[in-house]
């Protein structure tokens, strides 16, 4: 069976060119402790570019290895638990780490990511919630949760930013997929940016507002950047 990582780090390569940069900030995650990823969110496919890209860049989101482990990390992604309610994303979700959320009671989803950072376990997170994106595809406000989890984790956290994804699929979630699918014949340039992480230390004395600010604006300053190598070009 194929895990979600492998899935998507080959489906990654076939229907998009991601160009990556600041790989070097990942190198914290070589260490053992919890950590927290946090990505903006502007199209369901955009997981194709930022899990798929991890994968190949040795962050899988495949269950646990057996034997001798080829990964530098197993990576937990946050996903909605719809995804187990049709055939194939439920064979691809089937034994990997992601943990699934419910759109209607994410106290599950919670405390299953709060426990797997009291392990010591990567999670990854799309704190805005949902894809009603703006005009920009600018990252917007946080969901409750992502920061609460951070302070309570004592995790790092470290900011991803893609910009445009929405040139792989944009619109309903059928129409977007139909388009990610397809994209092989367009190949899109997307922009993914690896910011600097943020040490559970800096979180510790800030309340979880003001932890959620500072996280907020790390991975919008984190977009910026990005999205100005992609104006640049």
């Amino acid at each position: 069976m194929v895990g979600p990582g492998k899935f998507l780090g080959t489906l990654a390569k076939i229907v998009s060119r991601v160009s990556v940069q600041g790989q070097a900030n990942l190198e914290i995650l070589d260490r053992p402790g919890p950590a927290i990823i946090v990505v903006n969110h502007t199209t369901v496919v955009d997981v194709i570019v930022v899990v798929g890209t991890l994968h190949n860049m040795g962050f899988t989101a495949d269950g646990p290895c057996e034997g001798v482990c080829p990964h530098r990390r197993h990576i937990r992604p946050m996903g909605t638990s719809d995804l187990w309610n049709f055939p194939v994303s439920k064979q691809v979700c089937e034994g990997s780490g992601i943990i699934p959320v419910d759109q209607f009671d994410g106290r599950g989803a919670y405390k299953a990511a709060r426990d797997a950072l009291k392990r010591g376990e990567v999670i990854l997170i799309y704190p805005e919630g949902d894809v009603k994106i703006n005009e920009q595809g600018a990252p917007r406000s946080w969901r409750p949760g992502a920061s609460g989890l951070a302070k309570a984790g004592s995790a790092v956290v470290i900011p991803i930013a893609h910009h445009d994804s929405r040139n792989l699929g944009s619109g309903s979630v059928r129409r977007s997929i139909v388009m990610g699918l397809t994209s092989f014949l367009r190949r899109p340039v997307i922009q993914l940016l690896i910011g600097k992480p943020v040490d559970s230390d800096q979180l510790k004395p800030l309340s979880v507002s003001q932890a959620n600010d500072l996280l907020e604006q790390a991975l919008f300053d984190t977009w910026q950047l990005t999205s100005a190598e992609t104006t640049s070009r």
